[in-house]
């Protein structure tokens, strides 16, 4: 890329062209280091398609390269290529998608592209909210005039054609899709990335004329398809790495894999409020993905930096390290020698409710011990706690294993409602549990991180913990254990009296009890209440009303949350796994203990057998002993 001077000073004001030139530019100059720009120029120009002068990629150079499926391969049935072209088609247009998009992919066009979806702008766009929901929705809504949709009968899934890489981007009709009618809703909100690009380019009287559309002939929205497509895509690419092509995780895809793909795609659609033709409007979009899914187009920043990493080119080269920015070249080296570490440790039992879609579906709004990244790309792995399955269902056999975790866990329960049919939901319990006579221990996990109750089917559902002071109560804990009440999340804990045992009550916005024998749960979620443990669901969710759903619970597992060790700071000292075992330990030996002096006490066989069938009983010894005494509350 070459200078460009404005031709402001000849008398003129600059195209929208010219003014796209410029941005490219300077986000090529300012949001990637030489050597990151250096390999991004050998990808896009090694595989460019030269017509008449003019380098650009079509859809499936781009599909090819980013190891995206499309209709073409027979071997993986995702097809999100189209989709993935399209979004690529509109953002290479930026901040003109009204005029400009879809946009001939040419280099500018790619820079920008790869700009917004790591979210590199904020090196120059300062002023910018860092915010890309907006854009996405645009690049995957489709578009209609309400005169014409009628009679339209045309199937195509986006509206109008993606004109080919001859069309020039001057003449392209454009998306329109900024603004839908009698929404109510982006009308009140400024695009602010486009605002701070033509900011920073002193260019906004140009951005005004451009995005002057007459908004009451055009309504725009994301249909079912292009989501699903999408989703699917991104449940699979969950974990992927910047120097990773997608095709490491598209491709063999197994029929069992591709249900629980659909299935956690599904339930991930069912969230988004839908007009009667089945698409996702503006509202419901932004409201859903910022405050339900806020990590569900992570994906995407390690798919597009793939642009930053050239085979052709030594990524071990020395860099020049003068800047204060680190490259992301420096991770990608590393993480060429070795795979990503497995999410679920090994341990006591093996999940019978999580499997690798639905650790996707969490890693979608889940937080690591980093609020600004997801529990899987901030490592955080997940240790076997407790499993009906493994353990049975009594409350001593939790206690023991769950109380002993020293750091925060992961709740998540499957069953059947009588309404809904199968249900999977959970909590996310960032602090380690406690007794109710106990003081709260040290956790690895920051305490700026909250609590969350969730649904993850049939629809997902999120209810975010409370930050509010007035919510922090000790009558109003996150989670809650007790050997006559059972399990309770999002409870109000009466006070304790001989005469008056009430049992825990659901309070607030959302709660979860789980019976003594660990049988029955019972999900309450109510569109209103702020003053508990969590807030009430998004708008979109259609929560009118406080409901309760009873499930006959088939699987409860607890899983400990293992921060990423290269985060965990001396002063924490042995991890959670450590902890825990040097406590199973010590009961073990206290439980031996207490074996023998009850066995030597007692008076003749029949003594004897009935001190061991008390303590076979509790759990003391015996098969259910394996990993310890049982944890008196």
């Amino acid at each position: 890329m070459g200078g460009y001077q404005s031709t402001e000073s000849a008398g003129h004001k600059s195209s929208p062209e010219e003014l796209s030139y410029m941005l490219a530019e300077r986000f090529a100059t300012k949001c990637f280091t030489p050597l990151e720009l250096t390999h991004f120029k050998d990808n896009f120009y090694s595989r460019a398609i030269d017509q008449g002068g003019v380098k650009y990629w079509n859809e499936k150079i781009l599909s090819d390269f980013l190891g995206v499926p499309d209709s073409s391969d027979s071997q993986c049935p995702l097809d999100a290529g189209p989709v993935i072209f399209r979004m690529v088609s509109y953002l290479g247009a930026f901040p003109f998608q009204n005029s400009l998009a879809p946009s001939v992919l040419t280099f500018d066009a790619m820079v920008k592209v790869v700009v917004l979806l790591t979210e590199r702008y904020g090196k120059v766009l300062r002023r910018a909210r860092r915010d890309r929901i907006r854009l996405l929705f645009g690049s995957l809504a489709d578009v209609g005039r309400k005169d014409v949709e009628k009679s339209s009968t045309s199937s195509d899934m986006f509206g109008e054609d993606v004109p080919n890489a001859t069309t020039s981007s001057s003449h392209a009709p454009g998306f329109a899709v900024d603004a839908p009618a009698n929404d109510g809703y982006e009308d009140e909100e400024d695009d602010d990335l486009a605002l701070a690009a033509l900011e920073s380019l002193d260019a906004i009287e140009v951005f005004k004329h451009d995005s002057r559309v007459d908004r009451a002939v055009y309504e725009a929205r994301v249909s079912d398809n292009t989501f699903r497509r999408l989703l699917m895509l991104l449940i699979v690419i969950s974990r992927l790495r910047s120097i990773e092509s997608a095709a490491v995780y598209t491709s063999n895809l197994s029929g069992t894999r591709m249900d629980s793909i659909r299935k956690e795609a599904d339930s991930i659609i069912a969230a988004f409020d839908q007009e009667p033709s089945k698409g996702i409007r503006y509202r419901s979009f932004a409201e859903t993905v910022s405050s339900s899914l806020p990590y569900l187009f992570d994906p995407l920043t390690p798919l597009f930096e793939h642009f930053l990493f050239s085979k052709n080119l030594d990524l071990s080269q020395k860099r020049d390290r003068a800047g204060s920015t680190e490259s992301i070249l420096d991770k990608a080296i590393l993480d060429e020698l070795q795979p990503p570490p497995s999410v679920m440790l090994d341990g006591s039992f093996e999940s019978v409710i999580l499997n690798t879609s639905l650790l996707s579906h969490l890693s979608f709004f889940l937080p690591s011990t980093s609020e600004d990244l997801n529990f899987l790309r901030g490592n955080t792995r997940l240790h076997p706690v407790f499993s009906t399955a493994a353990h049975g269902s009594s409350l001593t056999s939790f206690s023991h294993n769950v109380l002993t975790w020293s750091s925060g866990t992961l709740l998540i329960l499957d069953g059947v409602s009588e309404t809904n049919g199968p249900v999977i939901l959970g909590a996310y319990l960032p602090q380690p549990w406690k007794s109710p006579s106990s003081t709260a221990s040290s956790s690895q996990f920051s305490n700026s991180v909250l609590p969350c109750l969730f649904q993850l089917s049939p629809q997902h559902m999120l209810l975010q913990g409370n930050s509010s002071p007035s919510a922090q109560k000790p009558d109003t804990p996150a989670a809650y254990f007790s050997t006559s009440s059972g399990i309770s999340i999002g409870c109000r804990i009466p006070p304790s009296s001989r005469s008056n045992r009430k049992p825990p009550a659901p309070f607030g916005a959302g709660s979860l009890t789980i019976d003594a024998n660990l049988e029955t749960a019972n999900f309450y979620v109510s569109p209103v209440g702020c003053d508990g443990s969590f807030l009430p669901p998004a708008p979109s969710t259609n929560t009118e009303t406080t409901y309760k759903t009873s499930i006959d619970i088939y699987n409860l597992e607890v899983w400990g949350l293992v921060p990423d060790p290269t985060t965990t700071t001396a002063e924490v000292g042995k991890s959670a796994v450590e902890l825990q075992q040097a406590k199973w330990d010590f009961e073990a030996r206290e439980a031996e203990r207490r074996r023998n002096l009850n066995l030597k006490a007692g008076a003749g066989d029949s003594a004897a057998e009935s001190a061991r069938w008390l303590l076979e009983t509790a759990g003391i010894i015996g098969d259910s002993s394996r990993q310890g005494g049982s944890h008196v509350i």
